[in-house]
């Protein structure tokens, strides 16, 4: 990390800020947290113990997003785009009722492969039950699908299977598609709609079903918890926009205000009084994902475009549209903002916004930064895990390691010359210099990005239900064991001192090392 940033952010967060953790990956946006003591492995007597854990159910997911907290000063903050279910007379047949009906879309199917599996399903010999029809369609995916795609649809195609002809007809989903923007006045209005298209009455039932009688309406939350009993300090409140789970967004804490990227808006709020300092207006339909980064006194976010807004004003400074996205969160190299794109990685000018240069990339993790080397997950085939040397005015690829898997969004982790990718199915540790692979491991990490604390890495495992314990050496692989949290997993745990902060599936919770 460059003089100059270093100085920026003493300057930014609190002379306590360095045993926080006050932004998205903590306070210098790389995984790492200052904790020590740790104790050497994870067991039923070393485990973190449960210190409080909030008794007010916090939405995730469709109904509360995937973002993670940010703790400063003693307090934690949490940002929700907080739905909830209203009584209504209109009707929708939207993605969410296609969702639960179980539509996938089939675009990276050849229509051959599509139209094999809907004959076959519709098919089956009598005599594949249970085991057996588990096992065929096992097979058959395995036989029928490339290996991406069996990662992807693997899954629902085994499902269609099972089945067997009960299972809802493609072309009954591309018909329902045609009116997922539609709203219906009524009940009435829409079984009539139904009734037309002569769909079989087993299907009719699943559909009428299917539609709720309710309507998703949003506000816009701000939580501000004490760190140390989980009570509410306070909570800012403004009618927001029913995005779902795109808006998955952590806050960022700097010079008392608490900046939050929400369904329609990015707030700043002042951090001791929960009272709205501004807020601006966000691109497109949903709230992002993105967290938002304190730079030089500018807040800089993708929100379906790469944006800088004036951090004591909510001014917009400048848009890069060229920079497409809404799930990437950016990172800062000197005077760079260092930021995944849909499809690149790129380093633009902060004050200006211009791109200084491109390179492969693209995907939802957060660059990380170390010195003049950045490392960045990616989507792009071949060239999963990318490392970069940084100069002022490009930056040129050390290594590559490509690998399969069904998501990249996992950020990956610095430390002393070794990168560590605890995600994507897999734990991977690569020597920084020379890209060599140090260890590689299966493992149930899937998307939600790691910290290293005291020399171990501290990651999620079985969709959240665990937090591991690994060794952070280039040695070799030494899983130190596992506690039970029960977290949220997509979203990712933060660190203060000896405490674990994380989002369970209703709550937030704190675990303590003693």
């Amino acid at each position: 990390m460059s003089y100059r940033l270093l100085v920026l952010l003493f300057l930014t967060f609190s002379s306590t800020a360095f045993a926080d953790w006050p932004q998205w990956r903590g306070p210098h946006r790389n995984g790492i947290a200052t904790s020590t003591g740790l104790p050497a492995e994870l067991n039923e007597n070393t485990a973190p113990k449960l210190l409080w854990e909030t008794t007010e159910e916090i939405p995730s997911d469709h109904y509360g997003g995937h973002g993670s907290v940010a703790i400063a000063d003693g307090k934690l903050f949490l940002a929700v785009v907080w739905h909830l279910d209203e009584p209504t007379e209109t009707r929708k047949i939207d993605g969410d009722v296609l969702s639960t009906l179980g539509y996938r879309g089939t675009n990276s199917i050849p229509k051959e492969t599509v139209e094999k599996m809907e004959h076959e399903r519709m098919n089956l010999s009598r005599r594949l039950r249970g085991n057996a029809l588990d096992e065929w369609a096992k097979k058959w995916v395995e036989d029928n699908l490339d290996e991406k795609t069996q990662l992807s649809l693997g899954g629902w195609v085994i499902s269609r299977f099972k089945k067997g002809p009960s299972a809802i007809p493609l072309s009954v989903y591309d018909t329902l598609r045609t009116v997922s923007n539609k709203t219906f006045a009524n009940q009435t209005e829409v079984e009539a709609w139904i009734d037309e298209q002569n769909f079989d009455p087993a299907i009719r039932e699943q559909i009428v079903k299917a539609i709720p009688a309710t309507k998703k309406v949003a506000n816009d939350v701000i939580l501000c918890l004490d760190a140390e009993t989980g009570e509410v300090v306070w909570r800012f409140e403004q009618k927001g926009f029913p995005s779902g789970r795109a808006s998955s967004s952590t806050p960022c804490v700097a010079d008392g205000k608490v900046y939050a990227a929400l369904s329609e808006h990015i707030y700043c709020v002042d951090t001791k009084s929960g009272e709205e300092v501004w807020k601006s207006k966000l691109a497109g339909k949903k709230g992002p994902a993105s967290s938002p980064l304190f730079l030089d006194g500018k807040i800089i976010i993708q929100q379906n475009m790469l944006t800088a807004f004036d951090a004591a004003t909510g001014e917009e400074l400048w848009p890069n549209k060229e920079i497409k996205g809404a799930n990437q969160s950016p990172a800062a190299w000197k005077n760079l903002v260092i930021c995944n794109s849909a499809k690149d990685l790129c380093g633009v000018d902060s004050e200006t916004g211009e791109i200084v240069w491109q390179q492969p990339g693209g995907g939802d993790g957060t660059p990380v930064v170390s010195d003049d080397t950045v490392v960045v997950s990616s989507r792009l085939d071949g060239k999963n895990l990318i490392a970069y040397q940084l100069t002022e005015g490009g930056a040129e690829e050390l290594w590559a390691h490509g690998f399969l898997a069904r998501r990249y969004g996992s950020s990956p982790i610095i430390h002393d010359g070794f990168v560590y990718h605890l995600g994507s199915e897999r734990h991977i540790c690569i020597n920084l210099e020379s890209g060599e692979i140090a260890w590689e491991r299966e493992a149930s990490s899937s998307i939600s990005s790691p910290l290293v604390a005291d020399g171990k890495l501290l990651v999620y495992e079985n969709r959240g239900g665990f937090i591991s314990m690994i060794e952070a050496s280039g040695e070799d692989y030494n899983n130190l064991g596992k506690a039970k949290v029960g977290a949220l997993y997509c979203a990712s745990p933060a660190m203060a001192g000896k405490s674990i902060y994380l989002r369970t599936p209703k709550s937030v919770a704190c675990f303590r090392f003693e």
